[in-house]
């Protein structure tokens, strides 16, 4: 299995250091803002992303039985509502013991004030929330967002427990040394991660490119350092079909400004995905991040590296492998965390996800027993 996992990740590297799309829009060739209101992706679905969903994702076994006939999500021709949906139960090995968790429970709301702008708001169960204006008013298909919102890095996965976004949900070793050197466990640009500023983005052609000025992550009024410094944004892409072949592969560059002492956090990494067929698609992500450790008195960079891949068994039906590597110290042998996933996402009826994941944890030099056992039930619209 580790040999196996490890050569995903290189095939998945040397196809142009991959994923910049979710594999959805990949399969059809599309860019996030085909399928979303929001530009950079993630939420609510537009008109062909909701239509996708109801179309294309579901089991033929009881579609006819069960889809409502003339079904939209528009109230009117000014107002629309989406949704999504998350309840998670899973069995944590360390602990012996399982739980049913609420992920999420977001509601959309996309308000069409005139052709060129619009107002999204996305409120969560939780504390994040988003709201923003967007006014598709520049050139090369571009746009100006104002508000708040996750910023637009890397892969826009939607588990949010990978390290490529919110991290996991428990401690990655149970090694008291290595716990107090207080490396982050992820690159916390999930849920919660929401922050205020202005973004700009363009997209002629198979190119797209963002670019935005923030506070600095979790917002507030007094910024990132209590002072004019601001966190900065920068995402580009590249995306290209054949009759066999859709990819998509680009960069990402993040910079907030520390709050108390002279240094800056940076990420940057390479993303992409290509799907084969329309049924093999193979996504990842490779990102360095220096953070400033208050331990250690310094900064250090560590490595992320996330591969996965998915293939198509039949509609509805899809079979994932996953891989992720995590070094927060490259300069030091203080510990990596390596983990492989092995599931499913299954779509029976329109609007209905079932995703069943198994979640294997090797932690080092002590290893914690952390494997875990996922089943995701999800709603949206």
């Amino acid at each position: 299995m580790k040999r196996f996992m490890l050569s995903l990740a290189l095939l998945v590297a040397a196809t142009a250091a991959l994923e910049a799309l979710p594999k959805f829009a990949t399969r059809q060739g599309a860019k996030c803002q085909s399928c979303h209101v929001n530009p950079t992706g993630k939420g609510m679905r537009s008109t062909f992303g909701s239509t996708y969903g109801r179309e294309e994702l579901t089991m033929t076994t009881f579609k006819e039985q069960t889809d409502i006939e003339d079904f939209s999500p528009s109230l009117n021709d000014f107002l629309t509502i989406g949704m999504d949906y998350r309840t998670l139960y899973y069995y944590r090995e360390a602990t012996a013991s399982s739980t049913f968790f609420q992920m999420q429970a977001d509601l959309y709301l996309d308000l069409r004030l005139n052709k060129k702008f619009r107002i999204y708001f996305d409120k969560g169960l939780y504390s994040g929330f988003e709201v923003f204006g967007l006014a598709k008013v520049l050139p090369l298909d571009g746009y100006i967002k104002l508000g708040n919102f996750v910023p637009s890095y890397g892969l826009k996965m939607d588990d949010h427990n990978l390290m490529i976004r919110s991290g996991p949900f428990f401690p990655l070793n149970t090694d008291s040394t290595y716990n107090a050197r207080a490396y982050p466990t992820g690159l916390n640009f999930g849920q919660g991660a929401e922050d205020t500023g202005l973004e700009l983005g363009f997209s002629p052609g198979i190119f797209t490119f963002q670019a935005a000025v923030m506070n600095g992550r979790k917002g507030g009024l007094a910024g990132a350092a209590g002072s004019t410094k601001k966190a900065m944004m920068f995402r580009g892409d590249i995306s290209m079909s054949t009759d066999l072949v859709n990819f998509s592969v680009g960069g990402s560059y993040y910079a907030l400004p520390h709050a108390t002492v002279n240094s800056t956090t940076t990420i940057m990494g390479g993303f992409g995905v290509v799907s084969i067929a329309n049924n093999l698609t193979l996504l990842g992500e490779y990102d360095l991040l220096t953070n400033y450790n208050g331990v250690l008195k310094k900064d250090v960079t560590g490595t992320i590296l996330y591969a996965e891949a998915n293939y198509l068994l039949t509609s509805g039906i899809d079979l994932k492998v996953g891989y992720e590597f995590y070094d927060p110290n490259n300069s030091q042998k203080d510990g990596t965390i390596t983990r492989y996933t092995i599931g499913a996402e299954l779509f029976p009826l329109t609007g209905v996800e079932v995703r069943p994941l198994y979640r294997i944890s090797q932690e080092k030099p002590k290893d914690a027993d952390n494997n875990e056992f996922h089943m995701m039930f999800h709603f949206y619209l």
